[in-house]
């Protein structure tokens, strides 16, 4: 009697506030409807996202034609793919992400890196399936700084969404600047020897894994240049017959 009534009360309370609201998953204002369900995102968040939609370059997945590509030439990498476009919005909420400290957003971004992965899937998929994901490695100081590396938080959830395994592939020899400062040459000469194979993880996939090429994608925030990427895939290409790839939030 007393359970009846009380469930009666709860209903009456929902019909006079109306609907339940959820929260946007970025800027956490409520809901009744999410714009975008896939991302759990307000209709104002939706309209902010600068999607990559149309493909120039083949190689770093830039929106326009790419010199950076052209004068670099062959490399390690075979391509990369990236979600969204670095504008001064997604400056924010990645800034958000990795300064403010707000590692609630890594269900969002790594969301987002899922579903510009399906929408390659085929490209990735051309020399078989991925069988390893592996992060960006963080310098000691910039671990130190926020207290967690970016990329592989984005690693891990990415890794969880498509059910593929991640490894840490690489080490840091040196800290290095920040790349967002230095000028195109000066990121070249920079990453320079800068990253090491971890030699734990790759004496595990070679392995573990049967069939070669081992494809793998190395997961980041940020493609600029692509120096950090092709430095990376690299090094571990000098240590693997691998296909590497690149899949990052922004570019």
């Amino acid at each position: 009697m007393i359970n009846r009534l009380w469930e009666r009360l709860v209903r009456t309370g929902e019909s006079l506030l109306g609907a339940p609201t959820d929260l946007c998953a970025y800027c956490r204002a409520s809901v009744k409807r999410y714009a975008l369900p896939s991302l759990a995102l307000c209709s104002r968040c939706t309209n902010q996202i600068p999607w990559i939609e149309s493909i120039q370059c083949p190689h770093c997945g830039r929106m326009e034609r790419c010199m950076d590509c052209t004068r670099r030439g062959r490399s390690s990498l075979s391509f990369n793919r990236s979600a969204v476009k670095y504008d001064e919005r997604m400056k924010e909420w990645l800034a958000a992400y990795k300064y403010g400290r707000n590692e609630r957003l890594q269900a969002l971004l790594s969301s987002m890196l899922f579903q510009t992965y399906k929408r390659y899937e085929n490209e990735y998929a051309r020399s078989g399936a991925i069988h390893w994901i592996t992060p960006v490695p963080v310098s000691r100081q910039r671990m130190e700084e926020r207290g967690f590396n970016q990329a592989g938080q984005l690693a891990a959830g990415f890794g969880a969404r498509a059910s593929i395994p991640v490894v840490p592939l690489l080490g840091r020899r040196r800290d290095t600047a920040k790349q967002s400062y230095k000028s195109r040459s000066e990121r070249l000469d920079d990453l320079k020897d800068a990253f090491a194979i971890d030699e734990d993880g790759i004496k595990m996939i070679l392995k573990k894994t049967v069939l070669r090429p081992i494809n793998i994608v190395i997961i980041d925030d940020v493609y600029t240049t692509g120096s950090t990427l092709h430095h990376c895939a690299k090094t571990i290409a000098e240590h693997a017959d691998a296909n590497v790839y690149g899949l990052t939030w922004a570019r």
